[in-house]
């Protein structure tokens, strides 16, 4: 059954008018005019596409790493949009970049999470993209700061941008773990209360940093609601002269596609890969925890060390009624009980009171 037939059968409509969720797909980047136009030809075949996506200038954490083919490479897009049909998009990490973007005909933009993590930035190329019909996508900050994609967001309202979508790349974490990117589900859901007219958008790609943990994520994302994926595909990814792990071959990228909008990711298999992935949220969250104990007991330390000085009794009842207070009426707003959370910071103070009450030489 063909990928079309398969989302009208979902109920699925997008913003473009046709039936499915919004789908972005293409390489991490623009390479050559021969690599772009495979991926895009492949993409195009599967009628599932809307925008055909292809960094032309990366942003790298490293000097010297490969940033991009830059302005030459729009041409290529303008050249796939000619063959293909499909529209096509870019990221814009300037001005500058937005300029040439739109003086190539460009059909859409992102704003990658470095670039939204400064709102000077973004302000400038939302009133440089003032007055135009060009569309926005607006990738979440590199940190879980809900303000600050919801803020430059609106600066492209305010700017007379009409079709907008929110970008869920997933946001860095101090540690390695399963994802690249740790999903943080809840805000980007968030973000979809605060502006319900702006459709979001899942890029598990940036998420997983692993071509093998994108169905999963991908399916996650629809099963909660997301109105599109964007997805890297490269015709030879092991190649690629960047991101090379997550992205996916055209043929496997089809095969999503159709297992999302089709028969779904069921049984045993799918039941298997949504445990891994939320076992693997559970191991973030209890390093979360740990770190945040590790630093609290660290914290008992030097707290005995001003008691110590100052002659005050280890025990303070005030203090700790105030404490326990606090943690309560935030557990009741999580939904949490009472009880549990009485008892796990009452065994939390034990502890800090012992470490206050050792020896210095033995905290």
């Amino acid at each position: 059954m063909e990928s079309r037939e398969l989302r009208k059968q979902a109920g699925l409509a997008n913003k473009s008018g046709h039936a499915g969720p919004v789908i972005v797909a293409g390489p991490c980047s623009a390479e050559t005019p021969q690599q772009l136009m495979d991926t895009a030809t492949a993409l195009a075949a599967t009628g599932v596409v809307d925008y055909f996506r292809a960094g032309v200038w990366k942003p790298r954490t490293s000097p010297g790493s490969f940033e991009g083919m830059g302005s030459p490479a729009l041409r290529w897009l303008q050249d796939v949009k000619k063959e293909t049909g499909l529209a096509v998009g870019t990221e814009a990490g300037s001005v500058q970049h937005a300029q040439e973007a739109l003086m190539h005909g460009l059909d859409m933009l992102w704003i990658g999470a470095r670039t939204v993590s400064n709102p000077f930035l973004v302000q400038e190329i939302a009133d440089l993209l003032k007055g135009t019909d060009i569309v926005v996508m607006v990738k979440n900050p590199m940190a879980p700061d809900v303000d600050l994609w919801e803020g430059s967001i609106r600066r492209f309202q305010q700017a007379g941008i009409r079709n907008i979508y929110a970008i869920h790349r997933g946001f860095s974490y101090w540690t390695r773990s399963l994802f690249r990117n740790h999903p943080w589900w809840h805000l980007p859901m968030e973000l979809k209360q605060r502006l319900p007219d702006v459709p979001v958008i899942s890029d598990p790609s940036h998420i997983a940093g692993d071509r093998k943990l994108v169905p999963m994520l991908a399916q996650r994302a629809m099963e909660m609601g997301f109105s599109g994926l964007m997805i890297e595909v490269h015709p030879n990814p092991d190649k690629a002269m960047s991101d090379s792990l997550q992205q996916l071959t055209p043929k496997a990228f089809h095969c999503l596609i159709k297992r999302i909008l089709g028969q779904g990711i069921n049984g045993h298999g799918g039941t298997k890969n949504m445990l891994k992935e939320l076992r693997a949220e559970v191991d973030i969250l209890d390093e979360v925890l740990v770190w945040a104990l590790t630093n609290r007991m660290k914290l008992a330390t030097e707290i005995a060390g001003v008691k110590a000085r100052n002659n005050m009794e280890v025990l303070q009842p005030e203090r700790w009624k105030e404490v326990i207070e606090k943690v309560v009426s935030m557990a009741k707003k999580g939904g949490l009980r009472d009880t549990f959370v009485e008892k796990l910071f009452d065994d939390i103070h034990h502890e800090s009171l012992s470490l206050q009450q050792l020896p210095v030489q033995d905290r």
